[in-house]
């Protein structure tokens, strides 16, 4: 543990040093003006602040004073390939798996099953089978995300019981050029590691207040290597995404929009995908078919202000998972078995933000859901094992500025659920959620700011590949979490300093038949400098998760969340305008956590990633961006920390799933 923390602290350090260099080496430099010419065109600054109005009209207010914001400038700068790459910059949310149809997305340890999670205001149910992804959003698409850590608003929607998750998609209008009513982009990168290309493109234009979007993304490569030079069987891409919009906005701003999304994979992946290789006579691999979708319909005004300030959103999304096969431990033959798991869930939500000034407003509203989630095979349950659940919810949430400079946001909700199990038997719950949280600038550059709330989570369907027929529903209890959170703010000439503790405890989390209670704790730690056209920030979370009182390994914190420990992110990234290039580089650390070793397994080890990006936006070249990216340059050999079975021996797991080893990444979009 001292070396660990001594190493981490070493590459921090040196990341705080260079970013104090390339700052007092731009105060002292010449300020250097590019602007639109028949040979030039305007470079973009970089800007990436907290608080900043990341397309959210709620921003500045107290519930979103821990908020995590990932705008699509930083999108566009970071250019993810997966939900890790998005999450990268923040240490309090990690993204485990390796690969795209295995990685989970935890925050503060809590699973994001436990998280009320949003594409475009359409409420996710992709709980299926724990071995591969919850929620597979192709990164691509994003215009923002924002997630909610803890603290929760009532109009997060139901279930938000350790946070919230906000994925918006992006619109025509994000992507045409001002002045522009019509184009599109083509993209293709090439990773050396797999030997996987991979193409996107798309066209977008408006006419008559008329929009249009359509996206269409393709990855196709070989297995990868990890940094021991093991090439793991069944981690080759094999993706393929789709994005259609349509929108129509009046002059007065009234805005209509339908959305169709589909991502989907099928491909060998490891027999337990979320494992690397497991002992046993099990085949190396098995093909996992993966698809998920979202559709949506919204209507509300842009810009709007005064006391009519609509809301309006009715969706569908659900996943499947089908594997065609099944391995016979009797016979040690793989049977042409089809076993089939898919969630579908209708929502709907119908909401009005009063907008009562300038700095004070209300929203009330009320949303529903009806979910189902059903397993079937070809021998054992050829008719299917089903449960499903529908709730009704109402919600209010005030945003006000009684006195300056002290903000003020409480909101409730209530809820009744009715839930049905495998055999009929049927449950009904109502249960009320409450929530506040204060900010209070002490002066121009000093925030302090808490949170608490107690939220309903009636009853969570269970994954439906582990259904068992015989479960006793009769002491199954609604599930309550309590969420504690405060922190401070520094904000100085472009420097920023935060901290932050944090506490949630769940009763009666669902576990197949029964309850159990857990708790996840700790604090983070951040800082930053902005200079305008580049920035460097740095994160440490350190948190713990306990079940009953007792830490917990990997397996047996189940579905309610991961070991985590300490963590530690940073970024620096700088913008040479005069030349149309940008550099930056990122460091993805984790300390020994011995948290499984108290329960009984082995400590979590610690590594140190580092990635660095050149990309190239030639100034006669507008509309050509060439990047290269060296990823895990020094070839670790490591899991990601929120990955699954690193804390067991050989005997139990023989090999966790490893994250790629030393790769280039070459790409090239061209926009029209």
């Amino acid at each position: 543990m001292p070396y660990e923390f001594f190493r981490a602290s070493l590459y921090a350090g040196g990341f705080i040093a260079f970013g104090a260099i390339a700052a007092e080496a731009q105060a002292q430099s010449a300020t250097v003006e590019v602007t639109d010419s028949a040979d030039t065109t305007e470079l973009k600054k970089i800007v990436v602040e907290e608080g900043e109005d990341k397309g959210d009209k709620h921003a500045g207010a107290a519930d979103r004073s821990q908020s995590i914001y990932i705008s699509s400038e930083e999108l566009e700068l970071v250019d993810p390939q997966s939900l890790k790459e998005v999450f990268a910059g923040d240490a309090s949310i990690s993204v485990g798996g390796a690969m795209t149809t295995t990685q989970k997305v935890y925050v503060n340890s809590i699973d994001e099953l436990n998280l009320a999670v949003t594409v475009d205001g359409v409420l996710q149910n992709n709980r299926v089978f724990h071995h591969n992804t919850t929620n597979y959003v192709d990164p691509t698409l994003l215009k923002s995300v924002r997630v909610d850590p803890g603290v929760a608003p009532a109009d997060a929607g139901p279930g938000a019981l350790g946070g919230s998750i906000v994925y918006e998609t992006v619109d025509a209008a994000d992507l045409l050029e001002e002045g522009k009513n019509f184009g599109g982009y083509a993209r293709v990168s090439y990773d050396t590691n797999s030997s996987t290309f991979t193409e996107a493109g798309s066209l977008y234009g408006r006419a008559n207040g008329f929009e249009f979007l359509g996206y269409i993304k393709y990855a196709d490569g070989d297995d990868y290597t990890a940094g021991d030079g093991w090439t793991i069987p069944g981690t080759a891409a094999d993706f393929l995404s789709f994005l259609g919009k349509a929108a129509y906005q009046s002059l007065d701003g009234h805005r209509i929009e339908i959305k169709a999304q589909q991502v989907q994979d099928s491909a060998l992946r490891p027999y337990r995908a979320n494992f690397g290789d497991l002992p046993g006579i099990e085949p190396e691999t098995r093909v996992y078919d993966l698809t998920q979708r979202n559709f949506s319909a919204s209507y509300g005004i842009e810009d709007a202000q005064g006391l009519w300030d609509p809301n309006i959103v009715v969706g569908y999304s659900d996943a499947k998972t089908a594997i065609p096969t099944y391995f016979d431990r009797r016979s040690g033959e793989n049977l042409l078995i089809n076993s089939e798991g898919t969630a579908g869930t209708w929502t709907a939500k119908a909401e009005n933000t009063f907008n009562l000034d300038e700095k004070n407003s209300i929203t009330a509203g009320v949303d529903f859901y009806s979910t189902e989630s059903e397993y079937i095979d070809d021998i054992y349950t050829i008719d299917g094992l089903r449960e499903k659940s529908t709730n009704l919810g109402f919600y209010g949430q005030a945003r006000l500025e009684p006195l300056d400079g002290f903000h003020l946001s409480f909101g409730a909700r209530g809820d009744n659920q009715w839930f049905e199990g495998l055999g009929g038997e049927k449950l009904e719950n109502f249960g009320m959620s409450g929530n506040v949280y204060a900010t209070y600038d002490i002066n121009d550059y000093l925030t302090i700011n808490a949170g608490y709330s107690n939220v309903f989570g009636g009853i969570d369907l269970e994954e439906n590949f582990v259904y068992v027929p015989s479960w006793d529903y009769a002491g199954l209890e609604p599930v309550r979490s309590q969420n504690f959170t405060a922190g401070i703010e520094f904000n100085y000439n472009g420097w920023q300093l935060t901290g932050g503790v944090y506490r949630t405890d769940f009763e009666n989390f669902r576990e197949a038949d029964g309850n159990k209670d857990f708790t996840t704790e700790g604090f983070k730690l951040g800082a930053g400098y902005n200079w305008g056209n580049g920035f460097f920030r740095i994160t440490y979370s350190n948190s713990e998760l306990t079940v009953d009182g007792d830490h917990v390994d990997s397996y047996y914190a189940g579905d309610m969340g991961m070991p985590i420990g300490q963590v530690i992110a940073a970024e620096i990234v700088h913008s040479f305008e005069q030349y149309g290039v940008t550099v930056g580089s990122s460091l993805d650390a984790a300390l020994e956590y011995d948290g499984p070793e108290k329960a009984g397994e082995s400590a979590l080890p610690g590594y140190a990633v580092f990635n660095a990006f050149v990309e190239y936006k030639p100034i006669r070249l507008p509309n050509l961006t060439l990047r290269v990216e060296a990823n895990n340059i020094f070839d670790a050999t490591y899991s990601d920390r929120a990955t699954y079975g690193a804390d067991y021996d050989d005997e139990t797991v023989l090999q966790e799933l490893y994250e790629p080893g030393r790769s280039f990444l070459l790409m090239a979009k061209v926009k029209f």
